[in-house]
């Protein structure tokens, strides 16, 4: 009975040793995220934003397309940027149904000559414009 009751011990410890063994890795890990305010990452900081007013505003373009037929978005325009966002990339996701994106795109941001607008004319994906029921913005960077 003694034989059973010391395996038991021994796979009891081995086992607390490996736990702590697994969450020194884990933690050791984690400690090497780096965090910083021009990207967000897993960790903890404060983030600034280059947007200190507002908060830009996508509307999307649309044209028609014969091979549908019928109307397609040609591109989207970010208005009420902020100039300390000059260089910064900004991310325009269209979505539909469900909060599904069905279409994305980016362009860097310029403040020249006081511009307040993007325009982001390259998008992955080319959805009807029935299909569309949001515009996301995100300025990275």
């Amino acid at each position: 009975m003694s034989r059973i009751k010391e395996l038991a011990r021994k796979r009891t410890l081995t086992a607390a040793f490996l736990a702590l063994i697994i969450f020194g890795a884990v933690y050791g890990f984690a400690a090497t995220l780096n965090v910083s305010a021009a990207q967000l990452s897993a960790g903890n900081a404060t983030v600034g934003s280059c947007q200190a007013i507002g908060s830009p505003t996508g509307t999307y373009t649309i044209a028609y397309d014969a091979s549908v037929p019928g109307y397609k978005v040609s591109g989207v325009t970010v208005t009420g940027m902020d100039p300390a966002c000059d260089g910064k990339t900004v991310a325009v996701t269209l979505t539909g149904t469900a909060n599904a994106s069905i279409a994305s795109g980016s362009a860097v941001y310029s403040s020249a000559g006081a511009n307040t607008q993007v325009n982001v004319s390259s998008l992955v994906g080319t959805p009807t414009a029935s299909s569309v029921l949001g515009v996301s913005v995100a300025v990275n960077g």
